[in-house]
């Protein structure tokens, strides 16, 4: 999502420290947007969370319903990578091990071998040592040390690519395939990944071409890893509700699936089952997906964002329109091709949520936008979308 995901849906410490120099320790080096949450990571390697916590989803061991502040993540553990869902929320140690919290989602997407809610972090399951952790809504997958991807939680539509008609995994379970991966992004109801020498494959549910294969199949599933089409090389890559994009290794951004809302930004609104380029002419450093629109990092840092923007998640003007249902108010803002985000502020990471988006100042500092109604722009109120792009306030 969230996601994502790569600046995507997972992030690593060491981008706390990259060539803009490090982040101070008390401020946010790393966020992760979630479906109506968000988290982050201090230079510390410290989690907070803030918005929506009907699930537990934030970690703090607190009951209340949303936090519109940050918060410390329960149990005093330090963080290298953080990831945000639905209901639940992920993170992993310095030593590797991961950790979950919130709602099992009755499917076990904590990973610890339950379909309970947790509100303070729990090791996942398998003593397995993890780089990297990213969530769809409803399943968890995560890349070991030596690049083996493993995913749990629900399966629905194979999204856990372990070629098993298994309902939910409650712990993890290898994804089928053999490949050696060096970044992954989960999707809402797919998984993406992409291997040693840049080919990028893709698993679970493909509505309107989400998976880049060319099969069209509506909602069919496919329960173990599929290359994308096109024979690209990618660095980076995150999967939103339908629709994915990657960034390559030339720095152009790609997208595929979903077009309804201009979130593929290549200047139309059909759907693409196969690798689009992304209009504008910009080389990118970074790519995020949430759940009907993308943004990516150009080179300087300057953000880019296009698709869906009926909660001001994109941080600019769109000029579009898109139609939903028969009504007027039905239709939303949208925009098929980039747009300058957040008014050409220069940031150093990204991360799309459901409909909002966050980013890292290039000193440090979350910055949030967009939909807030549950607190998850972090600026100390719930209700209305956040038009201004709105520093989270440092612990």
């Amino acid at each position: 999502m969230q996601t994502r995901t790569f600046v995507v849906a997972t992030f690593l410490l060491a981008a706390c420290s990259d060539a803009l120099g490090p982040v101070p320790a008390g401020t946010f080096g790393l966020v992760a947007g979630g479906f109506q949450h968000t988290c982050g990571l201090l230079g510390s390697g410290v989690a907070y969370c803030w918005g929506f916590n009907g699930s537990f989803q934030l970690g703090t061991g607190a009951v209340n319903e949303r936090d519109s502040l940050p918060r410390p993540v329960a149990g005093g553990l330090e963080f290298t990578s953080i990831d945000a869902g639905e209901g639940h929320s992920c993170g992993i140690t310095r030593a590797g091990a991961a950790y979950c919290w919130g709602s099992g989602q009755n499917d076990g997407a904590l990973g610890n071998d339950t379909v309970d809610v947790s509100p303070v972090p729990v090791p996942v399951d398998g003593g397995l040592k993890f780089k990297a952790i990213t969530l769809g809504r409803t399943h968890t997958c995560g890349l070991t040390t030596a690049g083996a991807a493993y995913c749990w939680g629900n399966n629905d539509f194979g999204k856990l690519g372990a070629d098993s008609t298994a309902l939910s995994v409650r712990t993890p379970v290898p994804v089928a395939g053999g490949h050696t991966f060096t970044t992954i992004a989960a999707g809402d109801y797919h998984t993406c990944a992409i291997a040693v020498g840049g080919a990028a494959f893709c698993w679970g549910a493909n509505d309107f071409g989400a998976l880049g294969t060319g099969d069209t199949s509506s909602r069919s599933s496919h329960p173990v890893p599929a290359a994308v089409a096109g024979g690209l090389k990618f660095r980076a890559i995150d999967g939103g509700n339908v629709h994915t994009c990657g960034l390559t290794t030339g720095g152009d951004v790609y997208c595929w699936g979903s077009g309804a809302w201009g979130q593929v930004g290549n200047g139309s609104h059909s759907d693409q089952p196969t690798p689009v380029k992304v209009g504008g002419g910009q080389t990118y450093t970074a790519v995020s997906v949430g759940t009907n629109h993308s943004c990516a990092l150009a080179v300087g840092g300057t953000l880019y964002c296009w698709g869906g923007d009926g909660a001001a998640q994109l941080g600019g003007t769109a000029s579009e329109t898109c139609i939903y249902g028969p009504g007027p108010t039905d239709n939303f803002p949208c925009t098929s091709t980039p747009i300058v985000a957040a008014g050409g502020q220069e940031f150093r990471a990204l991360s799309a949520g459901g409909f909002h988006t966050c980013a890292v100042g290039t000193g440090g500092g979350a910055y949030c936008w967009g939909s807030n109604n549950d607190g998850q722009v972090g600026n100390g109120t719930a209700g209305a979308s956040v038009v201004v792009v709105t520093r989270v306030s440092d612990p």
